[in-house]
């Protein structure tokens, strides 16, 4: 196939016999030409010999970032066994957060795959989980995480304060209210003092409603500047932690999604709801929790009292009623609901898993397979608010039960009062509608224990994230070195786990050396290490054990942000994303740290700056969401041109012409190869012919270096490189 068209068709043996065929010329761009390949014994020992057969075992790639779900997942198997941590694979390129000046640039988006991968879990004994000091994060308390939100949120102190005035007026108005209506009770005709009342009681009712509006909107404001205020926040704590964060299961694409735009959501709607209620929660000296509810209830008691104890006191055994019934509602409801918002982050986690892999499903007919996968995850969640369903109902019933059997007995007792001459019938009417009045407020809050239940665990979820653990390699942060460099790379005795998985050795005791400006290949097992080593030189991980050295300055002191600044990687599945192809290429830099000649000449040495050119809009063409619109070898061509017009001082390849056609693989090898001259590369590589020429070869097993030298010497020796050359 050539542009979309058969130019050659027939047998293998055929088109191979066919001088200056196409078929031929692909076929000879990949041979390797070994003067002598089958007659020649190798000189492997049986342990090399060992590790060299895992070699040619189909490549398993390790799901990332995903929920173990316990049943045969899409193409892949699941594991169990003991407590578990997830098996990753990090050949993957990392994704960096834009710096760029255009509006465009804060399209971020990023690539979850996992569909057909296995799952893996291993067991890991608390001894080890002590050792390796492998931690959750732990449950902070209910309400002083709430407390913790909103002290953080400084620019909204203003208009909180202007809310408070208006909120307590608006309770003054209430009570003023409810006394202008005992006062309204007239002993004798008075039009005059009547019409006096009703003025003042019309008056106030206009006051309160201006204020009313007022308070709302000021404790709305403060609501979304709340909920932006920790959207960002999470955000930013989010974007700050390191690659072996993003490894737990816990922070999943999915979760952190539902932490960032649904916890932050519930948070917001108590606080444009039922702030009015815990403003003195807020305000109140020490921290005390007294909401609004508990003055008013206070206060509406005492004057009850004062008129007639007893039937302030028959008056207030609703009280105890609402109370005993919301206990049970909210010991009950928080539990439903810490089940709910897990359940919801799993299914949030199964959708974000299919969405980012609809291909893959429908190329394997596993729409039926998942929607049955995602039919189980919703059941849980089904089930937890049903029971949250009927525990809500059965405390709405006893409530009001209570409030008709209060009447009744109220007026009862009332009658019987009033015939012993004990209570008149306005004082009767002033006990009944002050303890109604601190009723209203009372129901109010117990009416809100389902909104704040989930604003309980809202905020306990969002607080988790800010106070998650500081990680030693922050991306944004000011500190650390910015040397020039030169390029060399050197690894002295370098060992490194995963922390996901502390119990699988990746490297064990690696030296490596290479000098500045020198092209370095990386070649061994499936598993052996290889592109952990590329993730340590660019401080995604930190070593176990150990130290890398870029020059002589330790990564561990060199700004994490420009560290990546000037060793720059290009994988095996390119990311990117729906800007333009001009933006693709200089994403991550000012656009006045590069001029379109620079794009231009960059994308001539990855050879895709002809098929740009034939585009009706060239570099301006926007090339969908993860590059869809263009084939696999051009996205990779994008990614290398990208990697290109940086200059970085190192050039890290991983399998980064994987996806190339045979043509377009030479002449970005070639490209590749004059690209490196000026910068230090090191790839890797599964295809042994694209590595002929590099200055120095590395043969990785078991996370170490079992072989060094350039192609001819490997070959002489005749060890393992060799029986991997006889085998391509």
């Amino acid at each position: 196939m050539d542009e979309g068209r058969i130019v050659e068709e027939g047998p293998p043996d055929e088109l191979l016999a066919k001088e200056g065929g196409r078929f031929q010329k692909l076929y000879n761009d990949q041979r390797m030409d070994i003067a002598a390949r089958a007659p020649h014994k190798s000189n492997l020992t049986p342990a090399a010999s060992l590790a060299l057969g895992q070699y040619y075992r189909p490549q398993i790639n390790y799901g990332h970032n995903r929920r173990a779900w316990n049943r045969t997942s899409a193409g892949g198997k699941n594991v169990k066994i003991g407590k578990s941590y997830s098996v990753l694979s990090h050949d993957r390129e990392k994704l960096a957060l834009p710096v760029m000046s255009k509006k465009r640039s804060q399209r971020l988006n990023y690539k979850y795959s996992t569909v057909g991968r296995m799952d893996i879990e291993i067991d890991v004994t608390p001894q080890l989980e002590e050792e390796h000091h492998l931690t959750l994060p732990g449950k902070s308390k209910s309400y002083d995480a709430v407390w913790q939100l909103i002290s953080g949120h400084r620019e909204g102190y203003a208009l909180l304060g202007a809310a408070i005035p208006t909120t307590i007026i608006r309770a003054f108005f209430y009570l003023v209210a409810s006394v202008l209506e005992i006062s309204m009770v007239p002993e004798e005709d008075r039009p005059q003092q009547i019409f006096i009342v009703a003025a003042v009681y019309t008056a106030l009712i206009i006051i309160k409603t201006i204020f009313e509006a007022l308070g709302r909107l000021f404790i709305a404001l403060f609501g979304h500047g709340f909920c932006s205020y920790m959207r960002l926040t999470m955000f930013r704590k989010i974007m700050r932690q390191g690659c072996a964060y993003f490894d737990e299961e816990r922070n999943s694409p999915g979760r952190i999604l539902q932490k960032i735009i649904n916890d932050s959501s519930s948070l917001n709607k108590i606080m444009e709801s039922k702030l009015d209620l815990l403003i003195p929660a807020i305000i109140c000296p020490a921290r005390t929790k007294l909401p609004t509810v508990i003055h008013v209830l206070a206060f509406s008691f005492v004057a009850a009292m004062y008129i007639n104890w007893k039937m302030a006191l028959l008056c207030s055994f609703q009280f105890p009623a609402y109370l005993i019934t919301r206990i049970v509602q909210i010991k009950e409801g928080t539990k439903r609901q810490r089940e709910m918002v897990n359940e919801e982050n799993n299914a949030a986690n199964l959708v974000t898993v299919v969405l980012s892999n609809m291909s893959t499903i429908k190329a394997y007919n596993l729409q039926e397979h998942f929607y049955s996968i995602f039919t189980e995850t919703l059941e849980p969640l089904a089930r937890a608010m049903k029971r949250q369903s009927v525990i809500s109902s059965f405390v709405f019933a006893c409530q009001f039960s209570f409030t008709y059997i209060l009447i009744a007995i109220t007026l009862y007792f009332g009658k019987v009062m009033m015939l012993n001459n004990e209570i008149t019938v306005f004082d009767y009417m002033r006990v009944v509608l002050l303890t109604q009045f601190g009723a209203n407020f009372f129901s109010q809050l117990v009416a809100s224990v389902s909104d704040l239940s989930k604003a309980r665990i809202a905020a306990e979820n969002v607080v988790a994230v800010l106070k998650e653990p500081a990680n030693d390699i922050d991306n944004l942060t000011e500190e650390g070195q910015r040397p020039k460099l030169e390029g060399s790379i050197t690894m002295n005795n370098v060992s490194f786990r995963y922390p996901t998985r502390p119990v699988v050795p990746i490297l064990n005791k690696l030296n490596l050396k290479v000098k500045a400006g020198q092209s370095v290949a990386l070649v061994g097992p499936s598993g052996s290490g290889k592109s952990s080593i590329i993730s340590l030189i660019q401080r995604m991980y930190t070593p176990t054990d150990g130290d890398v050295f870029l020059d002589n300055f330790n990564v561990r002191s060199i700004n994490p942000a420009y560290l990546r600044r000037v060793v720059v990687s290009v994988g095996q599945e390119p990311t990117l994303f729906s800007f333009t192809i001009k933006e693709n290429i200089m994403y991550g830099m000012m656009e006045n740290e590069v001029t379109m000649e620079q794009i231009i000449a960059a994308a001539k040495v990855a050879d895709i700056h002809d098929f740009i050119s034939k585009l009706p809009q060239g570099y301006e063409t926007e090339i969908g969401e993860f590059g869809a619109q263009l084939s696999g070898g051009q996205r990779q061509r994008i990614a290398i041109a990208r990697a290109i017009v940086r200059k970085p001082a190192i050039l890290l390849l991983d399998e980064a012409t994987a996806a190339l056609d045979s043509t377009s693989e030479k002449a970005v090898q070639l490209a590749l190869e004059k690209a490196g001259k000026s910068c230090t590369c090191i790839q890797i590589a599964h295809r042994l012919s694209t590595i002929r020429g590099v200055d120095k070869i590395f043969v990785i097993v078991d996370g170490a270096v079992a072989e060094e030298g350039n192609h001819e010497q490997l070959i002489t020796k005749r060890g393992i490189y060799y029986e991997m050359t006889m085998s391509a």
